[in-house]
């Protein structure tokens, strides 16, 4: 009997060793090997102990047969392993089978695989199946896997067993060129995959069109093909490119990369050329370093079909031809880095195909808290299908070159439109664009040069701390519902069909210069499609002027200065028209049609344009006098065109016409400086509203003289007094509005 039980652990022990197993993956003492774990195992346990009459130490080499069937670990062969056997056995009530070690499950292993065509090896430990006649190395368990080494027409396939515990992958390229002509250049069926392009070296991936696609097997038993795999890079689970090396993906099927699930990007110097979308993930894109080159011949530079796409830091570079980043179902969230995004046409832009975006969510939000971000596309430069918050101090150079008419000019001199949209397609070319709300904040540097709208939302646009340039085809800020300007905001439209435009518009503060061909702030309401012939007939529309530093000058003859299809209420801040010269349309413009249009209430406004539509200012708790206006405007209606209807204003001349360069003061009997204006276009009409003007004293405008003090860059001046100078015209305040003649 005792040499039957010695015979049989010898057996057991070799055949353990000859199958390659580790002492673990038989535990509790599977003594027999038999991948069972019975009675028959303590027994076999406790005879060695016996046969051996000692308490014999157990080594703890991998394949030691002491190591498989010491069951309590405690470095010793004794009969408490036979003991600890049985009462598993006993606990268990059955005899069950052994499928794997807990040790197993949890191994990490490692290796060297060396690429070559037909003689690829492998040396270490872990799963690696290497079939050399297909060109293919296929890495079975998690691990780390340095790579070298070229395949001219191959593959890596990662493809981890469900036994372990991790499914992770590293793919060190230490100089790594590997194409492949029908599918993926690395293919990830199981398993996270990290590739790691280490310090010093450059790596080439390139695939082909794949001979075999992916099939998916509905309830009902149908199989359908998919068109995956799709990428150089493919894998249906995470994927993450990182490194100090150089990686180059060449996607001459469709993708770059495609990740089933979330896609990063560290570190890395990533290259990649692609027919279709550069980068594309699933559930999340994120890059948090590193520096990309990404460019695509009919796609995304970076696209995510379910989640957020997110930039931390690096130096991106993006040419796309659909969209340069896109996220089908999440948002885009930018906090650092440098991006340089250009999604311009090489050709005739073919609409119907691409979209033309630089950055565009198809539902989600983008926020911008950071980084230097430049953007050149044919159509909209940021777009957001709900919110656009840009809330840090982000740079950003935003342009749009898409083909906009902002010329619709009929008979009689009048302007009968500005965005007339594409001339070979209906598109949008706006610079930043929010389909609810936008909202900038935070110290933003942000200069736009876009053909269509500049800031554009169909909701509503919340400025404050930033500094903003604007250069717009059609308006430049424009917002269907509300416009605020607050504090801190530095907003300057060099050129615009109309500055700033939106249902109701409230200025807080800030500093804002506006130059337009027609309004330079108008509030008509509604989107850019709701006006008739180009004026807007929507009597909702609402200026609130509460603080701030305003300046607005009509850079040709037509357009208001400032117009209000509603009211206009003045409670604070400094205002400065320079309006039109056309007769049919004035410096200030309201269209109540009760009569009651701009009320003033304090601060200061100098308004000066033409008389033929000028209308008087209402009755209000501030001091206005006036200059040209007779009042007799052609009561139009909605306020596009001219006065209030029926408005006349007592007393008062049409006065003379004083051309750009003439200085306009109004000072009191004593020669002290109310407001003082030199005048950029012409001035046959004038407006002057001041905290300084007050009842019983006798006020005189003049042309010319000696100012006493310093004008701004606009010409504007308050306080000092003035010398010399031509009377035009004078009067003595007795009422809120006065008419000097």
């Amino acid at each position: 009997m005792k040499h039957k039980l010695s015979a049989l652990l010898a057996l057991a022990a070799a055949a353990a060793m000859s199958a390659g197993v580790y002492a673990a993956d038989y535990p509790y003492g599977d003594a027999d090997a038999d991948k069972m774990l019975t009675a028959s195992d303590a027994t076999l346990v406790l005879q060695k102990v016996l046969d051996e009459k000692t308490v014999m130490p157990i080594e703890t080499a991998v394949t030691d047969y002491m190591s498989i069937v010491n069951a309590d670990g405690d470095e010793a062969l004794t009969a408490s392993d036979a003991a600890m056997i049985m009462q598993k056995v006993l606990d268990e009530n059955v005899v069950f089978p052994i499928e794997s070690a807990a040790s197993d499950a949890d191994a990490v292993f490692e290796g060297d695989i060396v690429l070559a065509d037909g003689a690829s090896t492998y040396s270490g430990t872990g799963g690696v199946v290497i079939d050399n006649a297909a060109n293919k190395v296929t890495i079975t368990a998690p691990g780390t896997y340095n790579v070298v080494g070229t395949l001219s027409n191959g593959q890596i396939i990662v493809d981890v067993e469900e036994k372990y515990t991790s499914n992770n992958v590293e793919l060190d390229f230490n100089g790594v060129n590997i194409t492949n002509t029908s599918g993926p250049a690395v293919y990830g069926l199981n398993g996270d995959i990290d590739i790691s392009a280490k310090k010093g070296t450059t790596n080439t991936l390139s695939d082909g069109t794949p001979t075999e696609f992916e099939t998916e097997t509905a309830e009902d038993g149908t199989v359908t093909t998919t068109d995956e795999p799709d990428a150089c890079v493919f894998s249906h689970d995470g994927l993450k490119l990182k490194g100090s090396g150089e990686l180059t993906i060449n996607g001459n099927y469709a993708n770059g990369v495609s990740g089933k699930d979330e896609v990063v990007i560290q570190k890395l110097t990533l290259t990649v050329n692609s027919v279709d979308n550069a980068i594309k993930g699933s559930d999340s894109v994120t890059v948090k370093s590193g520096t990309l080159n990404l460019t695509s011949a009919e796609g995304d530079g970076i696209r995510c079909t379910k989640g957020d796409v997110i930039v931390e830091d690096g130096n991106i570079t993006i040419n796309g031809t659909d969209d340069g980043i896109f996220t089908k179902a999440g948002n885009i969230i930018v906090s650092g880095g440098t991006l340089d995004v250009t999604v311009i046409p090489s050709g005739t832009a073919d609409t119907e195909t691409y979209n033309y975006d630089g950055i565009h969510t198809k539902v989600g939000t983008i926020e911008i808290t950071g980084g230097n971000i430049t953007v050149k596309s044919y159509c909209d430069a940021i777009q957001a299908a709900s919110d656009l918050t840009i809330n840090g101090a982000a740079v950003m150079n935003i342009t749009t070159t898409g083909a906009i008419s902002s010329s619709n000019t009929q008979g009689g001199g009048f302007n009968f439109g500005g965005y007339a949209g594409n001339t070979t397609a209906d598109i949008s070319a706006k610079g930043i664009k929010s389909d609810t709300n936008l909202i900038i904040d935070g110290g933003a540097n942000i200069t736009v040069n876009s053909t269509d709208d500049s800031l554009h939302t169909n909701g509503t646009i919340t400025i404050a701390n930033a500094d903003i340039t604007l250069s717009a085809g059609d308006d430049g800020v424009h917002a269907d519902s509300v416009l605020t300007i607050n504090d801190g905001c530095t907003l300057n439209v060099t050129k615009s069909y109309e500055g700033i435009e939106a249902e109701k518009i409230y200025i807080n503060g800030g500093e804002l210069t506006l130059y337009s061909s027609d309004d330079n702030i108008n509030a008509a309401g509604g989107n850019d499609g709701s006006s008739q012939g180009g004026f807007n007939t929507n009597a909702d529309g609402y200026i609130e002027i509460n603080g701030g530093y305003i300046y607005c000058e009509n850079s040709v003859s037509s357009g208001d200065g400032v117009d209000s299809n509603g009211k206009i209420y003045m409670n604070g801040g400094v205002l400065l028209v320079n309006g039109p010269t056309s007769n049919g349309d004035t410096s200030i413009d309201t269209g109540d049609k009760s009569g009651d249009g701009f009320y003033y209430n304090g601060g200061t406004v100098f308004s000066v344009g033409s008389s033929g539509m000028a209308e008087s200012p209402t009755a209000s708790s501030g001091y206005i006098v006036t200059y040209g206006i007779n009042g007799m405007g052609m009561g139009g209606p909605g306020g596009g065109m001219g006065g209030r209807p029926g408005q006349q204003q007592q007393g008062g001349t049409t006065g003379g016409t004083y051309g750009a360069g003439t200085q306009l003061t109004l000072a009191d009997a004593s020669g002290n400086v109310v407001a003082t204006f030199t005048v950029k276009t012409t001035a046959q009409a004038v407006i002057i509203g001041s905290d300084l003007i007050t009842a019983g004293n006798t006020y005189t405008l003049y042309s010319g003289g000696t100012y006493s003090g310093t004008l701004d860059a606009n010409g504007y001046a308050s306080g000092g007094t003035i010398t010399g100078g031509t009377k035009i015209a004078s009067g003595t305040v007795s009422a809120k509005v006065t008419a000097l003649s």
